[in-house]
């Protein structure tokens, strides 16, 4: 609530002045500074003269350059996540009526709120997203895919999972279904819930338009659910079919190295019946 409030102070402060984007103004040179200082890596010179120009220019053509870069300083140059949350709450009250500029603020404000703990923040964000990414099936799958790593963060598997069903019953093309997918698997995986994770890992693997990636990753994963359920022979079989397309073969070698090997039972020929 101290953030909010201290936010609406520094939106008005801001729109405290007069005046408008001139072309040849006070406003328009601070604009130009901080865009040359920023360029030579004059961090602190560049914020100041972001902050003068939304100052001077309440109605300015520039302001949300300002505020992006004023955040963007706070988070990447100073990790001053307290002032960056404070800046995009500002940003939001002045942007928000615009559905990709909220979406865009809020997204961020969510990754800020988990980084520093807060995740009740955190989720009321991407919350938020989820209302501005209605109409954006792109928006909705990627902030789908964020609230569920919150979830599995708290611990919360009923939740990861619910949220990336609907992720992959949502998902715009193939690709993101299987996104969807693998970090469903993955998530069952780390609740030793295999066959739910064999389920939607063979769902992924059926489908058409999958990036390799993706889907030496799924066959990956699949393997080890099979190492784990000791059916060694179906693990190395998997293996041996990514061991050319994995990121690290190495890894592929090593753990085919490694498998047990069960010789195959053969069929005993049943007596021929009367």
């Amino acid at each position: 609530m101290k953030r909010i409030l201290l936010a609406i102070v520094i939106l008005a402060a801001l729109f405290a002045a007069t005046g408008c984007d001139r072309g040849g103004g006070p406003g328009r040179e601070d604009i130009e500074h901080a865009r040359e200082a920023y360029s030579k890596g004059l961090y602190l010179e560049a914020e100041k003269n972001y902050e003068r120009y939304l100052q001077d220019e309440p109605q300015g053509r520039f302001r949300t350059e300002a505020w992006n870069r004023l955040s963007e300083i706070a988070i990447s140059v100073k990790g001053d996540l307290d002032r960056a949350v404070v800046l995009l709450e500002a940003m939001y009250l002045e942007l928000g009526t615009d559905p990709e500029a909220a979406w865009r603020i809020m997204f961020q404000l969510g990754d800020i709120y988990a980084q520093l703990g807060n995740r009740s923040k955190a989720l009321e964000s991407f919350e938020k997203c989820m209302v501005y990414a209605v109409e954006s099936p792109e928006h909705t799958y990627v902030t789908q895919l964020r609230m569920a790593k919150l979830y599995r963060n708290m611990g919360n598997y009923d939740m990861v999972a619910v949220t990336l069903e609907n992720c992959a019953d949502s998902a715009k093309d193939d690709d993101a279904k299987a996104r969807c997918l693998y970090e469903l698997a993955q998530s069952y995986s780390f609740i030793s819930n295999w066959n739910q994770s064999r389920r939607a890992l063979e769902t992924l693997l059926s489908l058409d338009g999958v990036k390799e990636q993706t889907r030496v990753l799924a066959v990956f994963l699949l393997a080890d659910i099979y190492e784990n359920e000791r059916d060694y022979n179906k693990a190395r079989e998997l293996l041996q079919s990514i061991v050319k397309t994995y990121p690290n073969p190495k890894v592929v070698e090593t753990r085919l190295a490694n498998l047990p090997y069960i010789e195959p039972q053969k069929e005993i020929p049943q007596p021929p019946q009367n």
